[in-house]
């Protein structure tokens, strides 16, 4: 299972991100560096963990406000890691915009996805091992514009996006982000079990070496990590012992 660390942007800068309640976000604080700028929390956060990716958050794109592709760009050009970028992508335009500034990975997200249609679409348009579908839930339903999508049970949605393709799923539990109150363990557990040759990528509500042993052991292939890096919750030597 590797950590893949979390950068969320928002106004140029590293945010905390907490319980998906974005009109709070300010600017990140973190025992691994006093900056906020993208770069430099990149480069603390890989120092940490020595990882080889990082998921990027671009929350004003998300938000439909603006975007952040320059600084994905800088991001891309001095980081010797993939990146996998959520910016809100929806149609295929917006994914080859992405793909443009730097993203090596695109993350089509359901929270901002309108319809399967142009699901397809971004299939269509590049090939399926460069996109991560991110099942974005909050009270235990998926969170989606897509009608075939929103107010799902999450595993429900797992089957009718396996019968488009999707092989790779974050399940992003966005009600628990940043809040140390633990993965959703059940779900994850029976995500594999359904789904067993599928990739599960673990986010939101990380705290404790405990849990990500935990989620090592369900066979969750990923988690996606960051208010523990920063707070020291979680710390190299914990994510040693896991190799």
């Amino acid at each position: 299972m590797k950590i893949i660390p979390v950068l969320d942007l928002m106004d140029g800068v590293v945010v905390h991100a907490y319980k998906g309640e974005r009109e709070c976000y300010r600017p990140v604080q973190s025992i691994l560096t006093s900056s906020a700028d993208p770069l430099e929390v990149a480069r603390a956060l890989q120092m940490e963990t020595d990882c080889r990716a990082f998921y990027i958050a671009d929350l004003d794109a998300i938000q439909g406000k603006s975007h952040n592709r320059k600084t994905i760009s800088n991001l891309a050009s001095r980081l010797d890691a993939e990146l996998w970028v959520d910016a809100g992508v929806s149609h295929v335009r917006s994914a080859e915009l992405l793909v443009a500034a730097g993203a090596d990975v695109v993350i089509v997200g359901s929270e901002t996805l309108r319809g399967l249609d142009r699901l397809r679409g971004i299939g269509d348009s590049m090939p399926w091992e460069q996109f991560i579908f991110s099942l974005d839930m909050a009270g235990g339903r998926v969170l989606s514009r897509a009608e075939a999508l929103v107010g799902a049970a999450p595993l429900e949605a797992m089957a009718r996006l396996t019968e488009e393709g999707i092989e790779r799923f974050i399940l992003l539990t966005l009600d628990a982000v940043g809040s140390g109150s633990g993965p959703d363990l059940p779900l994850l557990k029976r995500a594999k079990r359904d789904f067993p040759h599928h990739t599960i990528i673990a986010g939101g509500g990380v705290k404790t070496p405990e849990h990500l042993q935990a989620l090592s052991t369900a066979g969750v292939n990923d988690v996606l990590v960051a208010t523990s890096l920063h707070k020291g919750w979680i710390t190299s030597r914990d994510i040693a012992s896991l190799t």
